[in-house]
């Protein structure tokens, strides 16, 4: 298993020129997991579904942590970041995470 960092866009205590507030990703928790690459035919790209749009998926048994659809993935090994595009809790055992993403660029 490798480390990873669940990052969220928060609130900063800054406001931009129109008054706004300036967000900004920070980490909100460390995990350790998996990260695999899918393969395979292009049938899935024929379904109508958010799985389809998933380059990756990241598996964890860190199950401690809510990890929502908006929050994304880095890796600090290789530095990147990676989109999550649906957040599975397999069956809803609590036993682990399946979370497919696709590379942010």
């Amino acid at each position: 298993m490798f480390p990873f960092e669940i990052k969220r866009e928060v609130e900063t205590d800054e406001k931009d020129e129109l008054n706004q507030p300036i967000y900004d990703w920070k980490t909100v928790h460390e995990c350790v997991g998996w990260l695999d690459l899918f393969s395979g035919s292009d049938e899935q790209q024929y379904q109508n579904s958010l799985l389809a749009t998933s380059s990756h998926v990241f598996i964890t048994e860190d199950t401690s942590f809510v990890i929502e659809s908006t929050d994304r993935i880095f890796n600090p090994r290789t530095g990147i970041l990676y989109e999550i595009t649906f957040v599975d809790d397999v069956m809803e055992l609590g036993d682990h995470y399946e979370i497919y993403c696709k590379r942010w660029a």
